[in-house]
């Protein structure tokens, strides 16, 4: 285990306030995001040491009165233009007791935006304001050349939403019913893990207070029915939550002490890391090394 630096670039101010888009690295490149009142995003190989500021959108040019809010949603790679890009959602609040009328460019909604790296440059993707969205920095990642999140609509159903970066289109799932439901009631309500096993779409749920994990395989997006029922294992008494996974059936859980530790779904044996966050924000994002200079991508 070795402490991975931020780059010199990014202020100290701003380390509390930094995410990493999406569960891995793209071809050893990972997209950071600052949001805690400016709106900074950055594209960071790690093994070079190279990080490149990406531009604001004309939209982040708003009025006084307009407050912006940012949703991160997907960072892939467009394997037929040798493009990389991030996909974000943009909702415009009025900030002002005064009478404000709706502007022409900010119509006091929101709208979803797509970076290309190739162009250096955001456009507007044109989507629907009903695609289900995530604020939720884990349940996001990138598979064989679609966004994936784990998102809710606005009936407050959750779903699992890919985004095909190649065409500009999206595509709604909905979770399986892996789960037992006759023991869930008010006090249990069903959670959810999007993440990758194996190369493979999985979905991990389990009862709030509960320690038993249902994990189920999608074969195909866009079809309830292709859920495949894959993992029911549990209760581990002292796991809190899921913090997500790697390769070889291996999930990280967070206990109730704030201890970090491996769960292995092949042998049920759990091994603890010796790190303890104390009560503080975990995520688990896989990286390789590469020496791929997004400089030349993008010239």
């Amino acid at each position: 285990m070795e402490k991975l630096y931020w780059p010199s670039q990014i202020q100290e101010d701003y380390l509390e306030g930094i995410g990493i888009l999406g569960s891995s690295s793209i071809n050893g490149i990972l997209c950071l995001y600052v949001n805690n009142g400016r709106q900074l995003v950055y594209l960071w190989n790690p093994t070079i040491n190279e990080l490149k500021v990406i531009p604001p959108s004309p939209f982040e040019n708003a009025p006084y009165y307009i407050y912006i809010g940012i949703n991160y949603h997907g960072f892939g790679y467009d394997c037929v233009r040798d493009d990389y890009k991030v996909v974000r959602q943009v909702s415009f609040f009025v900030n002002s007791d005064d009478d404000v009328e709706p502007h022409d460019v900010f119509p006091l909604s929101c709208i979803w935006e797509m970076y290309s790296l190739g162009s250096n440059s955001w456009t507007n993707l044109e989507l629907r304001a009903s695609v289900p969205t995530s604020f939720d920095d884990n349940n996001k990642f990138y598979l064989e050349g679609m966004c994936h999140w784990l998102g809710y609509a606005e009936s407050c159903i959750q779903h699992v939403v890919s985004f095909d970066l190649i065409n500009k289109v999206w595509i709604t799932t909905l979770p399986p019913l892996d789960i037992p439901m006759e023991i869930y009631d008010n006090k249990h309500f069903v959670r959810r893990q999007l993440f990758l096993l194996n190369q493979s779409i999985a979905l991990m749920s389990n009862y709030a207070e509960t320690t038993t994990f249902y994990i189920s395989i999608l074969v195909e997006v866009g079809k309830k029915e292709t859920w495949t029922l894959l993992f029911v294992f549990g209760p581990i008494p002292y796991i809190a939550f899921p913090v997500g996974t790697r390769d070889m059936g291996n999930i990280l859980f967070q206990t109730h002490d704030g201890d970090l530790a491996w769960f292995n779904l092949n042998t049920h044996t759990v091994q603890k890391l010796g790190v303890n966050i104390h009560g503080g924000y975990s995520q688990l994002v896989v990286h390789k090394k590469s020496l791929l200079t997004i400089a030349r991508i993008n010239s």
